[in-house]
């Protein structure tokens, strides 16, 4: 129980990549960390990779932030013939981005 309190507090959030639309970025069964802190006072930038809630069915993506426009952020996989993105659901949010994500390797 209370490593699962402690995780919830966690500024950072494990992932296992289930795809290939980050490829050839990450591939399926790679480790990712995600930063929930990194949009606390800075704004996500263009060529960020994030995780962000599925506007559809809430889901948690990776994908590349594109394109800001205004508020929206235009968001896509690396491997664009497989991925689900702004493309298909349109520009997100920033209430959408989880945070971050942070390279281990």
């Amino acid at each position: 129980m209370f490593r699962t309190f402690f995780l919830r507090l966690s500024p950072l959030y494990q992932y296992n990549i289930s795809g290939n639309s980050m490829s050839p970025t990450f591939s399926a069964g790679d480790i990712i960390f995600v930063n929930r802190l990194s949009y606390l006072f800075v704004r996500p930038q263009v060529d960020d990779i994030v995780a962000l809630h599925d506007p559809r069915d809430g889901k948690v993506l990776i994908k590349r932030i594109i394109k800001i426009e205004g508020k929206g952020y235009f968001i896509q996989g690396d491997n664009k013939n497989s991925s689900t993105d702004s493309r298909v659901f349109g520009m997100i949010g920033k209430k959408a981005i989880l945070g971050k994500v942070i390279r281990i390797s």
